[in-house]
């Protein structure tokens, strides 16, 4: 009996120290997840590069030097990117916002909006005087707004470093130990180890394939967007194309922070005709076409989960998770569904049903089996 308690209280013990030591665990990990999520991601998104690396005689020997090229390939294109949007995006926006002030400033509201515009908003009711009072406004707010962005820009930068070279110290190293990291949580995980690999594979596959899908919608919005520009004669197409293609990471109104403000302003120009087409371009080709047809599919079917899941899985994920939850929330969505299917085909007391998985787009299972050839 003495013997029975004693081991009932080192069992007890040992889990209390194990909830305190994940806890103290998790508080350490907590300020730094995004950079560890981040490296997370581009090493499974590369992984398949590196074992295709690792086979060259070269550098089979050294692991470490074929990931240090990847993750270093990686960063530098996210750093080109990011100087892109900072300076040639950046500064065109500014550039605009200083047309605008240096148009009210001479010829107020008339100036900046045009006599036409402006009689147009009268017969709605609205009062020159009042307009003019919130253009004010908000050119002062915005005025107040670029003063504070030096020290702004200065803390960002210094939280941007940090956060780039801890991303890519983080897939480094997970490239590196891989395929034996994924062995030992595969051991370390008490579940059957067919059952823990099925997990792990969901959990890369879902990764793999939002990055996929994102980046070809991405590029997709960017392209309609150029064209869209380029015929409805906006000015500098390619620089406001580029700005539709990273809003396109924000689901939802994503590239409508963008394109409509654009063809706002060409209707304020005195070019009604450009500025409608440019807005029924927008809604129709750029938005309908990415996020409800062209997402879905290119996700959907490459993670057994159907058009309704997937939209609960981005729109959820960026709702609860910011931008981080376009990847995350179909993580945990597709996680949630592996383990109900794992139940269904292990654990059920009646054994598997004999009725279709409705979770799983159309074609999810050809999708499947093509990706595990």
């Amino acid at each position: 009996m003495a013997r029975i308690n004693r081991a009932k209280l080192e069992n007890g013990t040992f889990l209390v120290l194990f909830a305190f030591a994940a806890y103290l665990f998790w508080q350490t990990l907590e300020p730094v997840w995004i950079p560890v999520f981040l490296g997370l991601t581009i090493a499974v998104t590369v992984y398949p590069l590196q074992e295709k690396l690792l086979r060259r005689r070269r550098l089979a020997r050294h692991p470490g030097l074929a990931a240090a090229l990847l993750t270093a390939l990686v960063m530098t294109v996210m750093i080109g990117l990011l100087t892109f949007l900072l300076f040639v995006v950046g500064s065109r926006v500014l550039d605009l916002l200083r047309g605008a002030a240096d148009r009210y400033q001479h010829g107020g509201t008339s100036g900046l909006l045009g006599d036409d515009v402006i009689a147009f908003l009268s017969r709605f009711g609205l009062d020159t005087a009042s307009l003019q009072r919130r253009l004010a406004e908000l050119l002062r707010d915005l005025a107040a707004a670029l003063g504070k962005s030096v020290t702004t820009v200065i803390t960002a930068t210094f939280s941007l470093i940090f956060v780039f070279v801890f991303t890519a110290l983080t897939s480094y190293y997970l490239l590196v130990e891989g395929r034996e990291g994924t062995a030992w949580l595969v051991e370390v995980i008490p579940l059957p180890d067919g059952e823990v690999w099925e997990l792990v594979r969901n959990i890369r596959d879902v990764t793999r394939a939002m990055l996929f899908g994102t980046g070809v919608t991405a590029l997709y919005q960017g392209v309609v967007a150029f064209i869209g520009y380029w015929i409805f004669g906006v000015d500098s197409p390619l620089v406001w194309a580029a700005l539709t293609g990273v809003a396109s990471f924000l689901p939802a109104i994503g590239t409508a922070l963008v394109w409509v403000p654009v063809a706002l302003f060409v209707l304020l120009n005195h070019r009604p005709a450009e500025g409608i087409g440019l807005l029924i371009w927008g809604a129709l080709v750029i938005v309908f076409v990415a996020d409800y047809i062209l997402r879905p599919k290119l996700v959907g079917t490459r993670i057994r989960m159907n058009d309704l899941l997937v939209f609960i899985a981005i729109f959820g994920g960026v709702e609860a998770f910011g931008i981080l939850g376009v990847v995350v929330g179909p993580i945990a969505v597709a996680l949630f569904l592996s383990i109900i299917r794992i139940y269904l085909r292990d654990y059920r007391p009646d054994g598997p049903p004999h009725v279709h998985d409705v979770t799983e787009a159309e074609n999810g299972d050809v999708m499947q089996d093509a990706g595990s050839a």
